[in-house]
């Protein structure tokens, strides 16, 4: 497995790949994230991609996501709903007529 010192080693090795070894989430993807901190967007944007990606598999809550998610926009307060007038009821359908009887069936008795 490949050993990183630095976010941007990582990030080199990132650029082309999406795991660490191989073509899926391994062992190796958890011991190498579990040495990193949520790394810089703008400057490492491979290692920042991959990070969030084996946070989502793991489910990992890390704290600087949620802060980095939390100062990236500030909350927009819910607009109240404007006031509607009330629209009329709909009119109730009549009812459907009743089905007519069936016919009576033939008398085949051999009287």
């Amino acid at each position: 497995m490949a050993s990183f010192t630095s976010c941007a080693e990582l990030n080199s090795f990132m650029a082309d790949k999406s795991y660490i070894s191989g073509y899926s989430f391994s062992s190796a993807d958890v011991e190498v994230f579990s040495k990193f901190t949520l790394p810089d967007k703008t400057s490492c944007p491979h290692a920042y991609r991959w990070y969030i990606h084996v946070a989502a598999l793991t489910g990992v809550k890390c704290l600087a996501l949620l802060n980095a998610a939390s100062s990236a926009a500030p909350p927009v307060p819910a607009a109240k709903p404007a006031a509607k007038e009330a629209a009329p009821a709909p009119k109730k359908a009549a009812p459907a007529p009743a089905p007519a009887p069936a016919p009576a069936a033939a008398d085949d008795d051999d009287d």
